[in-house]
């Protein structure tokens, strides 16, 4: 009896699969012509994450076109597709479209609008090749506030420190277009100092998270624009420090340095400038800053520091034979490149900079 019942329900459960199964397949089928575009939608999402995948290979195989082309077909098939959209405004930069870059920007973010790096490069874009400030600046405050949501796994992502960074590279950003702002009120002498006295607060607030030689460098030049010489003298100070073999920061120290009539030390970075460009075969720029330099030379020799200016170069590592030119550029021995670097590394009366503080206007 037993045994009859076993089988009995083995049937009927055998049964009620087959037929369920044949239920669910006839109901499959049936939905295929009920419901025709939501397939044709799924198999053309299909397909164009497959020339997604392509346009991503032609992207890192450095083959643009092919990777727009790509990029193209697969936003034809399914237009909501974030990446593609936000890798074809990339190459749109690259190709310097840069009205095309802002549209697919633009659409990247009404798909995902906590795209950080979206948000940036669409503002970067805004401001750099528009000159659309006002915009990029609402931009980067949207992309600072609009936190992602945050995800950490041990040892694979924490992306609460890539937002960190991210927002030090908006509020840097930020800072180069109210900075460009600036510029377009020149002759507004009030709005431009307020303008630029905004960068400066961007700029403060990107160091918290990019304590980066971009940061000090800009620092210094908006605060040298706002007559804060010492602050400017610091930022400049920080800026070498991080990166001693860039002239621009030698050369712009040199300049705040003749300004504030110290004229020994602005000699001093010049020169460095000087020797920096000189190495790197820039003969234009070079000339420049040397006939800068003999500018303040002849000041100089008129100040009763001079002599000890003099002295001082007399000792100094640079005139001792190290440095020669071989076919028009300048030679430096391996010996001498840590004195070099030290040198080079320390900007002239740092001290100065240190102990005094800008008086507000």
């Amino acid at each position: 009896m037993n045994n009859i019942k076993k089988k009995i329900l083995y049937f009927l459960q055998d049964t009620t699969v087959r037929v369920v199964s044949l239920v669910l397949f006839v109901l499959l089928i049936i939905s295929f012509f009920v419901f025709p575009e939501f397939y044709k939608a799924q198999w053309h999402k299909v397909q164009s994450f497959y020339y997604v995948y392509q346009g991503d290979r032609a992207y890192k195989k450095h083959k643009p076109q092919e990777a727009i082309n790509n990029y193209t077909k697969a936003l034809e098939l399914h237009p909501k597709h974030v990446r593609a959209r936000y890798n074809l405004a990339n190459l749109y930069v690259a190709y310097e479209d840069y009205y095309a870059a802002l549209e697919n920007y633009k659409l990247a973010l009404e798909l995902k609008p906590d795209f950080m790096i979206a948000r940036i490069d669409y503002a970067i874009v805004l401001s750099e090749a528009t000159f659309n400030y006002d915009k990029a600046i609402e931009q980067y405050d949207i992309a600072i506030k609009k936190a992602p949501k945050w995800m950490y796994i041990p040892f694979i992502i924490d992306n609460k420190k890539t937002y960190k960074f991210n927002k030090g590279v908006a509020y840097y950003n930020q800072g180069l277009a109210w900075r460009g702002k600036s510029l377009i009120f020149g002759e507004d002498r009030y709005k431009a100092k307020k303008f630029l006295i905004n960068a400066v607060d961007s700029y403060e607030k990107a160091l918290k998270s990019l304590k980066e030689y971009d940061v000090y460098y800009n620092l210094g030049i908006a605060n040298q624009l706002l007559r804060r010489n010492y602050a400017a003298g610091r930022y400049y100070c920080k800026a070498i420090e991080i990166e001693p073999m860039n002239y621009e920061a030698h050369y712009n120290l040199a300049i705040l340095l003749k300004s504030m009539k110290k004229y020994s030390d602005s000699a001093e970075e010049f020169k460095k400038a000087g020797l920096l460009l000189d190495s790197e075969g820039d003969t234009i720029k070079t000339r420049y800053i040397y006939d800068v330099l003999n500018e303040v030379n002849a000041r100089l020799a008129l100040d009763p520091e001079y002599m000890s200016l003099r002295q001082k170069l007399d000792e100094e590592e640079f005139g001792n034979g190290k440095v020669t030119y071989l076919h028009g550029k300048l030679v430096i021995s391996e010996e001498f490149d840590k004195a070099m670097f030290k040198n080079f590394k320390t900007c002239a009366n740092k001290e100065l900079f240190e102990t005094e503080e800008d008086l507000e206007e």
